[in-house]
């Protein structure tokens, strides 16, 4: 049975092509669907994606239910505008679209990952891992991606999605929270699944290590792993790129290499896409499987970024060397000044 992998996009962001290319090269028989817009049909076509619209699977009375409850609750510091949408309203739309569509085709188990996560291995021979399990979690265990096992799970979610913004105690608790506490957060799908798993839900972490392997839940947070700054001064995980197209981490706790069957590149330089891309395409100049991870010449991403894409890396590098020494003189400048009020 080929387990279908699921991604929900609207427009067409600058490293959508290389998440489409990895995901194809690494999963060439895999079932691909993009539940996305017109300005992302072309993407999908090109790399052999099926696409669908999220017009197409926009119906039915949880979602009635749901556009006529929903409210942007957040606090002051947090903006939930991304491309010209409200953003918040699609993560927990998004949910409805896909619940439809598998209702529509009937299918049970399914992967799901954000679209800013680069695929780097064949899912099939992890669908193992995660099947006696409802779903699998990242997000460090507050959202629902990854392995679900089961079409109900994502229909008992999106009811529960309901009931919460149907609840005015709960929405009350959320807005005084970041009224007064935390002004840069807000209600997302992410507090709701929180919500939700506390029916009892099967769960596993994604990122948890079985067999050597694991899945990146951020890659500019730790997790135990080992990390290095990339030219703009961005702290991520250390990742070494063999020279057979494979990904790995040194985890602290256990002390060994842990194969990265994916990597979630929130927050770095689209640059670090087309970096991670060329090394993965490695792999596919190899005609031997390797049966073991083999970490001779092994590079770290950052290495691979001043070596492929040099003029980027180092003006990134100089920049963020310009801006921190900004600042370090207007903090200079500030402590004289405040000195010249004050003197003592």
């Amino acid at each position: 049975m080929n387990i279908p992998l699921i991604f929900c996009h609207y427009g067409n962001s600058t490293y959508l092509p290389y998440v489409f290319e990895m995901v194809r090269l690494s999963n060439p028989d895999k079932e691909i669907v993009l539940l996305g817009d017109k300005n992302n049909q072309w993407l999908a076509d090109k790399y052999n994606i099926t696409h669908h619209a999220f017009e197409t699977y926009n119906y039915g009375p949880e979602l009635d239910t749901f556009n006529q409850e929903y409210q942007l609750i957040q606090g002051a510091n947090h903006n939930n505008v991304k491309a010209k949408e409200d953003w918040i309203n699609f993560v927990f739309k998004r949910w409805f679209y896909i619940s439809n569509y598998l209702e529509t085709t009937g299918i049970d188990g399914f992967w799901h990952f954000d679209t800013d996560t680069m695929i780097l291995e064949d899912l099939t021979p992890h669908e193992g891992k995660f099947s006696s399990y409802d779903c699998s979690e990242q997000c460090n265990g507050s959202c629902l991606n990854g392995y679900i096992s089961c079409r109900t799970i994502v229909k008992r979610y999106i009811k529960k999605i309901n009931s919460l913004f149907q609840d005015p105690i709960y929405l009350g608790q959320q807005k005084e929270e970041f009224e007064n506490v935390n002004s840069s957060y807000a209600f997302t799908e992410m507090r709701a699944y929180e919500e939700f798993k506390k029916e009892g839900l099967s769960t596993i972490r994604l990122n948890s290590v079985i067999n050597g392997s694991t899945f990146d839940d951020a890659i500019c947070q730790e997790h135990n792993m080992e990390m290095e700054h990339l030219p703009s001064g961005k702290e991520v995980k250390k990742v070494y790129a063999t020279q057979t197209g494979e990904f790995c981490c040194w985890d602290k706790a256990l002390s060994k290499h842990i194969q990265m069957n994916t990597l979630n590149l929130s927050w770095v330089p689209i640059d670090l896409y087309g970096v991670i891309l060329s090394l993965a395409k490695q792999k596919s100049l190899n005609l031997a499987k390797q049966e073991t991870l083999n970490r001779s010449g092994m590079r770290t991403i950052t290495q691979a970024y001043y070596q492929m894409k040099p003029f980027n890396a180092y003006r990134a590098k100089i920049k963020a060397e310009t801006k921190k020494t900004r600042r370090k003189v207007r903090s200079i400048f500030k402590d004289s000044f405040q000195r010249m009020r004050n003197p003592r």
